[in-house]
């Protein structure tokens, strides 16, 4: 309790001469949080759990001894004058705890102090029914006997060779899925899909089940009791849960913790196996099985039981962890104290931390909590729409109802009829309607700066490739690596014995066809007509074998710094004819291509749009490049200039991943090899944009071909409201063609 709140409460009459007790069954356990002690009140019957602060339980001690509320808040005043509750804070305690009927009065019925409160207090269980249309939990079993029974079976999972196998599992199914990323992603984007729905469905069942049993079996573990599981309605969606609140009385905050992680530490396990099963099979039931179960027990375990930003496990073993329990309504109070003591200048607000450090944390929480729940609903929210459009309208409208119309109604509840704020409701108002006029003003006026990205490849001028012309033995490396070479500068050598024993032989051939010719002219001139195809023949084949002598020795196709880091490692060993050798660039002129989605193209063509553009080289980002010509190609394209720029190569752009993408084509013009062609078609046609690089002589910056980088485009100021108008327009246009 916090000595800050007032000593008096106009409430106090009604409840200082009753006779108040602890009804029986209702047991106190110590506890230590932050080095300071706490303790936990405990309904055994209920099954509920509540942390007081000394000061509370001392008083509930002095209740026990005296005759009425005001005997029991005197004698604690003449015993600690300088920590004793004030009237206000005896009243709340006493109310809180008449709520969870852990109190016995000598008049039944008439503990509750403030009809306000209790008007509250209704209204709360009006809007807790309406929540729980979603939220509803339906018990189905008690499952302690059971857990007890079984115990010896799994208990060696909660030890350290349980847990020296558990992270042996999990490093061996992470390999199994990382070997095969490209593969697995393919699969996991049709997860959603409405055929692969009921086995998703069955394998999230089949795991939340085994999750909630981990919890169960922890807390058996540890010595808790788990008196109820059953069957919880969360988002339409009926899940098993388990009651393993008896871990709160733990006194080791890490027996707390290793409860409230055990659901997925079993589910983690369990995507570990079922990652190793999906390796080792092919297509078919089980393949599909494990593909779903390696989602659902890994990806969406920890973007919602493991986000302490969100009430699951996450939260509760933060909480734990930090030592601050009810940490989200405390942050939520926290918000509502710094709102009403600096915004309203409400003196009586009472800060609900000790220290300054606890509200730093708590606000950070607070805001932390707010933007990562928003952005997942709207998640949500978008997925499913993308599959299901009506059911994701409908989760659409019963969130809006819930997280927003709710919310606003009961803060304008609370500004209006208040009897916290009757002393400053008049600026409680004005500062609100000023907060929301000016955020309003200042996200649909105030100019901020505005820009959007491109990704892209730096292009040397000149370059080209050097391939083996034919096929030979490399002999001897001309030019090393890193020399700046001039057009037809011997690279390498090459030597093929075959060619060579083929030139003499087909020298001799000549020679003799050359006699026959002879001869068939001076005797038969209709025989020598007949020779001509041959003799011609054998004049391509010499044609063709000139070349490929010639070729032995690997020439610079143009200017540059030749560049072949790999080339010493095929010293003695056969090459085969088209083999990348290496390339040869130019070290004075760059540029770069770069891509634009659609929802960007728009500004590339409007006049004046595009004010000041920079570039950063991945690795480099120290340092940034201007621009010279830039050029926007008004003509939307299927292929990236690069692979790189895919998600296959490690980029942003999303590329087809099945055999219309072989690269075939390309290769067969000879203008990529067919491996680098892979991971070149867009999903959704982009727009290209090049423009040469402006690169200083004495600049740090190293450029190579090929190279990632990042274009920033600066455009005018605009407002946020509009900037995100628009990109909600594109998305919606873009998702569901509206």
């Amino acid at each position: 309790m916090s000595a800050l709140a007032p000593t008096f409460d106009e409430s106090w009459h009604r409840i200082s001469s009753r006779k108040i007790r602890l009804r029986p069954g209702v047991e106190i356990f110590p506890q230590r949080f932050r080095g300071q002690r706490r303790y936990v009140v405990r309904d055994a019957l209920g099954g509920k759990f509540f942390r007081i602060r000394p000061v509370a339980y001392e008083f509930l001690c002095e209740l026990e001894r005296s005759a009425t509320v005001a005997d029991a808040w005197n004698r604690r005043l003449e015993v600690d004058p300088d920590h004793a509750p004030g009237q206000g804070e005896v009243v709340r305690l006493l109310s809180a705890l008449h709520r969870s009927g852990l109190l016995r009065s000598d008049v039944e019925g008439d503990i509750e102090p403030l009809a306000e409160a209790f008007a509250k207090e209704k209204s709360q269980e009006a809007t807790q029914r309406w929540s729980s249309i979603m939220f509803f939990k339906l018990p189905l079993w008690n499952p302690d006997a059971f857990l007890r029974r079984t115990l010896p079976w799994v208990g060696g999972l909660f030890t350290k060779q349980g847990m020296f196998l558990w992270l042996g599992l999990l490093l061996w199914g992470s390999s199994e899925v990382v070997s095969q990323w490209q593969t697995f992603g393919a699969e996991g984007s049709d997860l959603l899909g409405r055929a692969n729905l009921p086995w998703m469905y069955g394998v999230m069942i089949a795991i939340k089940l085994l999750h909630e049993f981990g919890h169960g079996y922890a807390c058996r573990k540890l010595g808790g009791e788990v008196p109820e599981m059953g069957s919880m309605l969360l988002l339409f969606n009926p899940l098993p849960y388990v009651d393993a609140s008896a871990s709160t009385a733990f006194r080791n905050k890490w027996h707390r913790i290793l409860v409230g992680g055990a659901g997925m530490m079993v589910e983690l396990g369990v995507a570990a196996i079922a990652a190793v099963v999906w390796a080792h099979t092919g297509k078919g039931v089980v393949h599909t099985l494990a593909c779903n179960a390696v989602v659902v027990a890994s990806v969406v375990t920890l973007l919602f039981n493991g986000n302490p930003l969100l009430r699951y496990d996450g939260y509760h073993m933060l909480s734990d962890w930090l030592e601050l329990p009810n940490l989200q309504s405390k942050s939520s109070q926290m918000a509502l104290y710094l709102l009403e003591r600096y915004g309203f200048s409400l003196r009586t607000a009472v800060n609900p931390t000790d220290s300054r450090r606890e509200g730093c944390w708590l606000v950070a929480y607070f805001v932390g909590s707010l933007i990562y729940r928003t952005s997942m609903l709207l998640g949500i929210l978008l997925a499913v729409s993308l599959h299901y459009l009506a059911f994701g309208m409908l989760l659409a409208l019963v969130f809006g109802f819930m997280w927003l119309v709710l919310p606003t109604l009961k803060a304008v509840n609370y500004l209006w009829s208040s009897p916290r704020l009757e002393s400053c409701r008049l600026r409680a108002l004005t500062v609100m309607a000023l907060l929301v006029g000016g955020l309003t003003a200042g996200l649909g006026l105030l100019p901020v700066p505005n820009h959007f990205r491109a990704e892209g490849v730096v292009r040397a001028e000149p370059f080209a490739r050097v391939y083996a012309g034919t096929e030979g033995h490399l002999v001897r490396l001309l030019a090393p690596s890193g020399t700046v070479v001039k057009r037809g500068t011997a690279l390498l050598e090459l030597a093929n014995e075959e060619l060579t024993h083929e030139s003499v032989s087909l020298a001799a051939e000549q020679r003799r066809a050359e006699v026959q010719a002879r001869q068939a002219l001076e005797e038969d001139p209709v025989r020598y007509a007949s020779l001509q195809p041959y003799f011609h023949a054998l004049s391509v084949r010499r044609d063709k074998l000139d070349r490929d002598l010639k070729s032995l020795l690997v020439l610079a196709p143009c200017d540059g710094l030749w560049l072949a880091p790999d080339a010493g490692l095929y010293r003695g060993g056969m090459l085969r004819r088209g083999l990348e050798l290496g390339v040869v660039q130019g070290e004075k002129e760059f540029y770069i291509s770069a891509v634009v989605k659609q929802d960007d193209a728009s500004r590339l063509f409007t006049k004046h749009q595009v004010s000041e553009t920079e570039v950063k080289v991945r690795g480099q980002e120290g340092i940034s490049l201007g621009i010279n010509d830039f050029k926007a190609l008004p003509a939307e394209r299927e292929s990236l200039p690069s692979a790189a720029l895919g998600l296959l190569g490690g980029g942003n752009a999303a590329v087809e991943t099945k055999g219309s993408n072989d690269g075939r084509s390309l290769a067969g013009r000879g203008l990529v090899d067919a491996e680098q062609a892979k991971g070149t078609k867009a999903t959704e046609p982009v727009f290209e944009i090049r423009a040469r690089l402006a690169v200083d002589a004495n600049s740090r910056i190293r450029l190579a071909h090929g190279q990632r980088v990042v274009t920033r485009m600066t455009l005018p100021a605009e407002p946020l409201m509009w900037q995100w108008v628009r990109t909600i327009r594109q998305l919606f246009q873009r998702t569901y063609q509206l």
